[in-house]
């Protein structure tokens, strides 16, 4: 089951057999996910390491790992993108928590058996909550969400079950990514988030070139369009307070910006999803 809204804020729950992992494979690499292995021992190919999960083991993955296969019996699946769930702030439940960005290795947590039937309970109403249509299901299944990331993070404090699989390059680009999330309003260069990595922005091109299909302007160009959408939905800013907001210098820079991206003019996509 997938939600999405008009800005692209999506989220996919679902348990998952093998026969139906085309639901998820295609967009395995497009946002965050927490696979909760309900059978027997499950294994993924993750940046070529192989990593077993148990029964009642959940493991947390980014767009930025290098997923080959995976062998499995049964698992519960939520994806997110971050349009739909994440923070600036240096939050733990945010893009940069231990749970995703904030480690160079795969987190991964057993559930103790006194907590599966407070996870199970969590998964049932998420599912039935994923059936519902009404004006309360967006801000309902980003709070079950946060609820679920609440239950990992406890047991992850608890238990610190991690796998040691360590690569430099990945957590560069999880540490740019973050930066981003916390400076894209202020910073709009390559070369500012370099400085603050003390990097060159000829090696940050490099190792985005190598790991993903997305350069790291890319990554600035869509943070602050995603953050324009949001604000052309949710706020009632002027065209000219949103180009302020974002910094740009003018109002005729942020109508190019954004009509180059999206097709159509910031107050003609307004009018289209209000």
């Amino acid at each position: 089951m997938k939600f999405q809204t008009k800005i692209d804020e999506a989220i996919f729950v679902s348990e998952i057999v093998p026969e139906r992992s085309y639901m998820f494979d295609k967009d395995l690499k497009k946002g965050l996910s927490i696979i909760w292995n309900r059978g027997e021992q499950a294994q993924f190919m993750v940046d070529n390491e192989v990593i077993k999960v148990n029964k009642n083991c959940v493991i947390f993955l980014t767009e930025y790992y290098n997923i080959d296969n995976f062998v499995f019996e049964r698992m519960n699946v939520i994806q997110f993108n971050r349009q739909f769930y994440c923070v600036e702030e240096e939050d733990e439940l945010g893009c940069r928590g231990v749970l995703f960005f904030g480690e160079a290795h795969v987190p991964k947590i057993a559930i103790p058996n006194e907590r599966i039937r407070q996870f199970e309970s969590l998964w049932d109403i998420f599912t039935m909550e994923m059936e519902e249509q009404d004006d309360f299901k967006l801000e309902m299944l980003k709070n079950l969400l946060q609820h679920f990331l609440i239950l990992c993070i406890r047991t992850y404090k608890k238990a610190n079950y991690n796998l040691p699989t360590d690569n430099v390059s990945i957590g560069l680009i999880r540490e740019y990514n973050y930066l981003v999330e916390k400076n894209y309003k202020k910073y709009s260069k390559v070369s500012d988030y370099a400085k603050l990595l003390h990097k060159s922005p000829k090696t940050l091109s490099n190792i985005f070139k190598k790991h993903i299909d997305k350069t790291p302007i890319q990554i600035i160009n869509d943070r602050r369009l995603l953050e324009a959408k949001r604000l052309l939905k949710y706020t009632d800013y002027t065209i000219q307070e949103i180009s302020d907001e974002l910094n740009f210098k003018d109002i005729q820079a942020f109508s190019h910006f954004f009509n180059s991206r999206v097709g159509t003019p910031p107050s003609v996509f307004r009018n289209t999803i209000n």
